[in-house]
Parts: structure tokens; C-alpha cells; sequence
């Protein structure tokens, strides 16, 4: 960018700051409304006027069209107890500021559109409000330039051992349950065949009996 165009955009800037300002000024306060009327009046220029460069009324029409963005994020980063409490001419650079980074960053890289502020408020606004400028800026370019799924995704734990996988599909056995296939406790409750088989005599048993002990056995049937 040629030192001309900078300086061209850094003016463009200043006006269009001075007309967000006059807006608060009138009450704007969360009404964007304020300010497309104010900008519609700029727009009739007369004898005594200069027109708006271009990249004001842009300017302009993106803060009134994202005020309630720009200022959410203001809010978040200022850490003042609400925006009335900021020198507004710093709050209407600050907005200009943070349409840039939110729209524009593709056009203007965010390290001069935070320059660009904090030049222009050290020539109209107080002391102290090139440093804070700097500093509400700074936080929201990191916070913009920070991917949003790194902040709000929260991270699956790996499955604790006595835990079921979630992708097996299958519930892992647990240490006091017998393993089906052991046959271990099974075999304790239901007696298998050839318990059975002890229980009752077979028929070689049978014809080893004498005759009393077989009546004696089938009386007890």
C-alpha cells in the first residue's frame, strides 16, 4: 500500500469516526437505526460539505449493520463496566476498529488497522487512550483469530478401563460375574448328566440285585 492510499484510508477512518460519534452523541446507544439516518443526512452533501471518502460510508453501513456484534465483543474485552464508561470518542474509534477486523481483514491486515486507531485517537482523544485502545484491540484480534471449535470443544476422555468403549458396542465383563464359557458355576448349580446317572441305578445294577433289594428299590417309586 502506497504511503498515499494509507493516509487516504487513515482520514477515511477519522470521518468515519466522527460521524459514529455524533451518533452516540444523538442517542444511538444499541440502535443502528441512529446511525443509518445520520449517515443518510451525509450522504445529501451541500455547497458547504466534502463528501465522504468511499471507504467511510463502507465503514459506516458496516457498523451499523454488525453495531450489536462490535459492541458484544467490546464489552467482552474492555473490561469497563459498560460502554458509556469509555471517552466515546475512543468507543467510536473502537468500533470503527473492530468492523475492520471482523469484515475486512482480507483488505487490511490487523496489525495496522490497530495502528490506524491507536495513531488516530492519540491525535484527537486523551493520554491514556492510545494504550487502551491498543490493549482492547490486541485481545479482540487474538480472540477472533483463535479458531471457534478450540475454544468450545471439549475433548472426549479416553474410556477408563472398567468402562465400556463407547465403539465396541460391548460391555467388558466384570471381575465377580463368571465367565459364560468357564462353566465353573454351571456346574454347581445345575447337576450335569453323569451326576444324574449316579443318582439312579442302570439295569447291570439291576440284574446284580436279588430280589429284595429290587422290591425294596421299586417301593420306593
Amino acid at each position: 500500500m502506497s504511503a498515499f492510499a494509507f493516509t487516504a484510508r487513515t482520514k477515511a477512518r477519522k470521518r468515519a469516526a466522527d460521524v459514529i460519534y455524533e451518533a452516540d452523541q444523538r442517542g444511538m446507544g444499541r440502535n443502528p437505526e441512529v446511525l443509518r439516518d445520520l449517515l443518510r443526512e451525509r450522504r445529501v452533501v451541500t455547497a458547504a460539505q466534502t463528501p465522504l471518502p468511499e471507504y467511510s460510508l463502507q465503514i459506516i453501513e458496516g457498523v451499523a449493520e454488525r453495531l450489536h456484534d462490535i459492541d458484544t465483543l467490546l464489552r467482552q474485552h474492555a473490561k469497563v463496566h459498560g460502554l458509556d464508561r469509555m471517552p466515546a470518542v475512543d468507543l467510536a474509534v473502537l468500533r470503527v476498529a473492530v468492523w475492520e477486523l471482523l469484515v475486512n481483514e482480507d483488505d487490511v491486515p490487523p496489525l495496522v488497522v490497530i495502528d490506524e486507531a491507536v495513531s488516530i485517537v492519540k491525535s484527537i482523544s486523551t493520554d491514556d487512550s492510545p494504550a487502551f485502545v491498543n490493549a482492547v484491540l490486541d485481545a479482540i484480534r487474538r480472540d477472533l483469530e483463535t479458531p471457534s471449535w478450540t475454544r468450545e470443544r471439549v475433548m472426549d476422555e479416553p474410556a477408563r478401563p472398567d468402562e465400556p468403549d463407547p465403539d465396541s458396542g460391548s460391555e467388558p465383563a466384570r471381575p465377580d460375574e463368571p465367565d459364560p464359557d468357564s462353566g465353573s458355576e454351571a456346574d454347581t448349580q445345575n447337576p450335569s448328566f453323569a451326576d444324574v446317572e449316579k443318582q439312579h441305578p442302570s439295569l447291570a445294577d439291576v440284574e446284580n440285585m436279588n430280589m429284595d433289594e429290587l422290591d425294596e428299590l421299586l417301593s420306593d417309586y
